[in-house]
């Protein structure tokens, strides 16, 4: 569960402590010499080469955390439920890599936490969904200052969250139906995560609005 650093610029300190700066451009280094790209792309395959690694410790890290709280499967199906509508409604980004990294980490920690250690009813696994979805409804898709969406991106996107929405909603009534509480309570969590980094985005934005303004 990635709190999105992808339209973020490669931080020099983030790149150091990763170490994944040097990596990826010995690997960018290694494919000019073996001509197999020109020296004029090695930036973009160095940015990419060290996003692909960023992309990879969140998922290694996501699996270690499901193993440690012994919640393998309702990690993944939590990552499931909001990961998808997270593409697709947008929000709040971090604005380094390694604050993504962190951030989600301790996401991810604090949600299988509850989901160990607290019993949630259904009534209120139900609350969450439908307050999320209100959010989601209203909000999505919420732009960047570093990634602004055009009319026609603003229609797709919402678009494409309400199709994911009405998925996740589909499989929450199945698993309600089908007294698969917990699975509710999961799909509830991944709503509501994705609903706040929506309304974190749109009061940065606001933020942002107010500053030009003045």
């Amino acid at each position: 569960m990635a709190i999105s650093a992808e339209d973020t610029e490669i931080r020099e300190e983030d790149a150091e402590i990763l170490m994944l700066q040097t990596f990826s451009e010995k690997f960018a280094k290694k494919l000019i010499q073996a001509e197999i790209i020109p020296e004029s792309d090695a930036d973009i395959y160095v940015f990419g080469c060290y996003q692909f690694g960023m992309m990879l410790l969140n998922i290694v890290t996501t699996i270690g955390l499901g193993i440690l709280f012994r919640l393998f499967l309702p990690c993944v199906l939590l990552n499931l439920s909001f990961i998808p509508i997270r593409i697709s409604a947008g929000g709040h980004h971090a604005d380094s890599p390694v604050k993504c990294y962190v951030l989600s980490t301790l996401l991810i920690a604090a949600l299988l936490a509850i989901l160990k250690w607290v019993s949630v009813s259904l009534l209120a696994a139900w609350i969450l969904i439908l307050a999320a979805s209100a959010v989601l409804l209203w909000l999505a898709p919420i732009e960047t200052e570093n990634n602004p969406l055009d009319e026609t991106e603003v229609r797709v996107y919402r678009r494409r969250t309400r199709i994911v929405l009405g998925i996740e909603l589909l499989a929450a009534l199945l698993a309600t139906l089908l007294h698969r509480n917990f699975l509710v309570t999961i799909i509830g969590f991944g709503l509501l995560t994705a609903s706040f980094m929506l309304v974190v985005g749109a009061c940065a934005n606001l933020k942002q609005h107010w500053k030009r303004c003045v």
